[in-house]
């Protein structure tokens, strides 16, 4: 009951505290100014579309190479899992 509490304590933290978080000055203002898609409002019509567009790129671009060293990582794991344990160190010749 404790954990169920605290974790809608903490949404309604996030929920009521997201005014606060504001976007650049420029970012906003195009916004307001020419809508969501741009439209003829403003003075420049495509910018707030290109921004956006902008920041969906490089969050793909960032949660694909974060998949992939993810998958590298979880494959040599598995990998090494199955492998048997290789005998350590260098050969010893005995001498006789």
């Amino acid at each position: 009951m404790r954990k169920l509490m605290s974790a809608i304590v903490a949404c309604v933290l996030l929920v009521g505290l997201a005014d606060m978080s504001r976007a650049c000055p420029s970012c906003k203002d195009s916004v307001a100014e020419g809508g969501v898609d741009g439209g003829p409002g403003g003075p420049t019509p495509g910018l707030p579309a290109g921004f956006n567009y902008s920041i969906y790129t490089m969050l793909i671009g960032f949660f694909s190479v974060l998949g992939l060293v993810t998958g590298i990582v979880v494959k040599g794991v598995r990998s090494a899992e199955i492998d048997s344990p290789r005998p350590g160190g260098f050969p010893v010749r005995s001498r006789h």
